[in-house]
């Protein structure tokens, strides 16, 4: 309940209480200023956090399940490895390309790989030539599997995140729980990785 409006006569006791209550004002409202300033900054700084987030998030659907491992840019452009022929059942031709740091881990006989590593395998089914009958040549593209090093990131697989994309999108969630595994347990002595330069 709204209390009654009384008039104070100059002078009186409650004159001289409002002001003391004043005398503090102007370092009360800068304070409050300050604070709404702080604040204001602290939104402005979070914003392009905000922003990279949603970013992330938009790109969330390009990247492999448990290891957020994308296709890199430009992969093609960079150096074959090594070939493969992969027998029945899968049938497929392939080839593994290595980014710049693979390439010198390669050249260099380095084990385990440096960070920053990333191995490209693209896969095709395994058809005859129709021109020349003895040989054999890629067909319909089948998959690309990307292999990222970063032992920090990765560290419960062996340093190395996942990623195998069919048609440019990725697997499964089923189809990367079996990667590591597969790694670990065939080639855990050349830092999970099956393939070896070509000569």
């Amino acid at each position: 309940m709204n209390k009654p409006h009384t008039h104070q006569p100059p002078g009186t006791g409650a004159t001289k209480a409002s002001s003391r209550s004043l005398e503090g004002a102007p370092a009360k409202l800068a304070s409050f200023g300050l604070l709404a300033l702080a604040g204001a900054l602290a939104a402005f700084a979070v914003a392009p956090i905000a922003a990279k987030e949603r970013r992330s998030a938009a790109a969330g659907p390009d990247a492999s399940p448990i290891y957020g491992v994308t296709i890199p840019k430009g992969y093609r452009q960079w150096h074959l490895i090594a070939p493969a022929i992969e027998a029945e059942p899968l049938n497929e031709l392939r080839a593994v390309l290595g980014n710049t740091k693979a390439i010198k881990a390669y050249d260099q006989g380095t084990l385990p790989f440096p960070d920053g590593t990333v191995l490209v395998k693209l896969a095709w089914k395994h058809v005859q030539s129709p021109e020349f009958a003895p040989a054999s040549v890629p067909g319909a593209a089948t998959t690309v599997q990307v292999m990222v090093k970063d032992s920090k990131k990765y560290a419960a697989t062996g340093g190395w995140g996942f990623g195998r994309f069919i048609d440019g999108k990725p697997a499964d969630l089923a189809q990367h729980q079996t990667c590591f595994a597969c790694h670990q347990s065939l080639v855990k002595n050349h830092d999970y990785v099956f393939t070896r330069l070509a000569p």
